[in-house]
């Protein structure tokens, strides 16, 4: 038989599968009791079911979504310099495609700016979800050396002040600057949505998501005087909702901007007076 590279890469995926937990457990299955390997997948798959392993050990009301994987992740209290093997690790969900978003920085801006959103988008979900990835994590997800990791982190530090919350350096930055945050504030400085997204090589899809929410947050928080209220009408949670008012708070002590801020909030309107939010809103 000839091979050629194509045929190889094959054999080589095959391999790989055959490390799997869940292969060798169809395969000791169908050894074991003189089944089709088809039979002793199914088996298999069923036994992940029921012991809740792999794709099935997270609850039903949060299913997997394309582009996401699971991931052990260091749960945020443990202390630094703590050896890894002796950490609590916690297992996460991680948005490592988001295709449309990450397509769309790639051709705009290259492979090194997509992949500093996906940094940015996973190591905050990470945190909301209590843990921190390191550097070696998003290595391996990333398929790229730490090196690499680290050179996209320093560039978005020094080229967009935004701070990536890993393990290695969360004890440092503190609460720090986000990707969100920095595209509120640039929009409340008066750049547009494009100028947003190309001055930090983000998806301006991306971009009209966070300054939709910071609008909608802003006059919803006005009518309800209430963080939780707001959060239930949104949809977005408590933390970013006092992320984003913190914003609003520090730019009206500026006169200049005080004007260009009620513009903003009046943009809230139209959700607000989307049908059904008022009832919601009295609930």
């Amino acid at each position: 038989m000839i091979t050629n590279t194509h045929v190889r890469k094959q054999q080589a995926e095959k391999r790989i599968n055959l490390r799997d937990r869940a292969s060798i457990l169809s395969t000791v299955i169908a050894k074991g009791t003189n089944c089709s390997y088809f039979e002793s997948e199914l088996i298999t798959e069923k036994a992940l079911e029921v012991f809740r392993l792999g794709d099935y050990s997270f609850e039903k009301d949060k299913p997997i979504q394309n582009g996401q994987m699971p991931w052990q992740a260091i749960k945020a209290d443990e202390p630094p310099g703590k050896p890894l093997n002796k950490c609590v690790y916690k297992r996460i969900i991680l948005t490592v495609h988001k295709l449309d978003e990450d397509r769309e920085v790639k051709l705009a801006f290259g492979n090194s700016s997509k992949r500093g959103q996906q940094i940015l988008r996973m190591t905050r979900e990470a945190e909301t979800q209590e843990t921190l990835l390191t550097i070696e994590d998003l290595a391996i997800i990333l398929d790229c050396d730490e090196k690499t990791i680290r050179t996209d982190i320093k560039r978005l530090k020094q080229e967009h002040g935004v701070d990536v919350p890993t393990r290695d350096n969360k004890c440092d930055i503190g609460p720090g600057v986000t990707h969100k945050h920095k595209a509120v504030e640039l929009f409340i400085q008066g750049q547009s949505e494009l100028a947003i997204a190309r001055n930090m090589k983000h998806s301006i899809k991306a971009v009209h998501r966070y300054i939709n929410d910071f609008c909608k947050i802003v006059y919803t928080q006005s009518m309800t005087q209430d963080s939780l209220q707001t959060a239930l009408i949104t949809g977005c949670s408590i933390s970013l909702i006092g992320d984003y008012m913190d914003i609003k708070y520090e730019y009206m002590k500026t006169d200049s901007y005080k004007e260009r801020l009620n513009e903003i909030e009046s943009k809230g309107i139209r959700f607000w007076d989307a049908e059904g939010f008022k009832k919601k809103a009295g609930q």
